[in-house]
């Protein structure tokens, strides 16, 4: 009976501790690789550039309408994680070409992505004024994704920043309305669905499942695209649940590590990341990489969002403390020789003066 038992407990367990006891990583080498992107970014931000650069000469060349219309999407898509200020430029002329067209279709789905950019830039009320000009009904599939994505991520960014109660009960309400939206009419299997899916089942503490289907999301992207550190990320995310610091660690640093190599300005991982090495005492390191990521979200908006602020204020906090106990350890040590040597002065003038008074 006793062995029944302990069998039908283990089984019961299994799901977690196989989420728990993932294959090794060795993060010392992870932090090696991030060190190195670090060091080499100007070279990716180099081929971002040269990019951009090809794409908008075509732009400037390009005679069709139809055809400006999916350069500068390609334009706005580039900048999306770059520079924010030029994806709302693009992004804008996405929705005048479009206009131009007679495509309220696509006209609507471009201003949803234009309200997706500013509530991600902390530009709420803009954001909200651009959703209630989009008229559903002209949306097709893709353009509805993109509406009820927009809707969720504002009400979502409201919730976190509101601090009256009854209001973030209603932003967040409607938040998971949208969600539910977005699942009901996105692909099975886009990023979309994956990352709300993932979202869902770690809330309803599934943790194995959502493991499952981070790993069907890994292999669906490519290494060292924004894409794949998009998947790794939510990847940390439910490992952060399970309370595993090396594979939460892991994740969050490949997530940053792709993006990075990618010229990605709108980071978010690596200051997560820098948060955890604070606290575990990698304290320069954990500057090193704030101060990165601060330079880079800068540039990708000039002033640091609120979520940011929070991350780079705990990370400059620990490593002013760190620098505190070293200065108290280096002052501590210095009395100590001076009191040292002090004695030994009085000790050799202490001598001197018995052996001048023996004579």
């Amino acid at each position: 009976m006793i062995r029944t038992l302990l069998l039908i407990l283990v089984l019961g367990l299994a799901p977690t501790v196989m989420a728990q006891t993932d294959e090794s990583v060795d993060l010392d080498a992870l932090y090696r690789q991030i060190d190195d992107a670090i060091r080499e970014s100007p070279k990716y931000v180099a081929v971002r550039e040269r990019q951009i650069a090809d794409w908008r000469k075509r732009l400037n060349k390009e005679k069709n309408v139809e055809k400006s219309v999916q350069i500068a999407e390609e334009l706005f898509r580039l900048y999306q994680p770059y520079r924010n200020d030029s994806a709302l430029y693009y992004a804008e002329l996405c929705v005048n070409l479009a206009d131009s067209l007679r495509r309220p279709d696509l006209v609507g789905r471009f201003r949803s992505m234009l309200a997706y950019q500013c509530s991600d830039a902390d530009m709420f009320a803009e954001s909200l004024e651009i959703l209630r000009h989009v008229k559903k009904s002209d949306l097709d599939s893709m353009g509805l994704v993109n509406y009820y994505r927009a809707w969720m991520h504002v009400y979502g960014e409201l919730g976190d920043y509101t601090q009256r109660k009854d209001a973030r009960q209603y932003y967040f309400d409607s938040q998971n309305l949208y969600r539910d939206s977005v699942l009901m009419v996105a692909d099975e299997g886009s990023e979309e669905w994956l990352h709300l899916k993932v979202d869902i089942l770690c809330a309803r503490r599934l943790y194995q499942d959502a493991l499952e289907l981070s790993n069907k999301w890994l292999e669906k992207v490519t290494d060292n695209t924004h894409e794949g550190a998009y998947a790794a990320f939510y990847r940390s995310m439910v490992y952060d649940k399970l309370k595993n610091h090396d594979q939460t660690c892991y994740w969050m640093g490949k997530s940053a590590l792709d993006d990075i190599r990618c010229a990605v300005m709108n980071q978010a991982s690596l200051l997560f990341l820098a948060e955890r090495l604070a606290n575990d005492g990698d304290i320069d390191r954990a500057y090193r990489y704030t101060e990165f990521a601060k330079d880079c979200n800068q540039i990708f908006c000039p002033r640091l969002r609120i979520y940011q602020v929070n991350s780079v204020i705990n990370v400059i906090e620990k490593n002013n403390q760190a620098s505190q106990m070293r200065a108290n350890r280096i002052l501590m040590i210095a009395s100590i020789v001076i009191v040292l040597l002090i004695i030994a002065l009085l000790f050799t003038l202490y001598r001197l003066r018995r052996k001048n008074d023996g004579r």
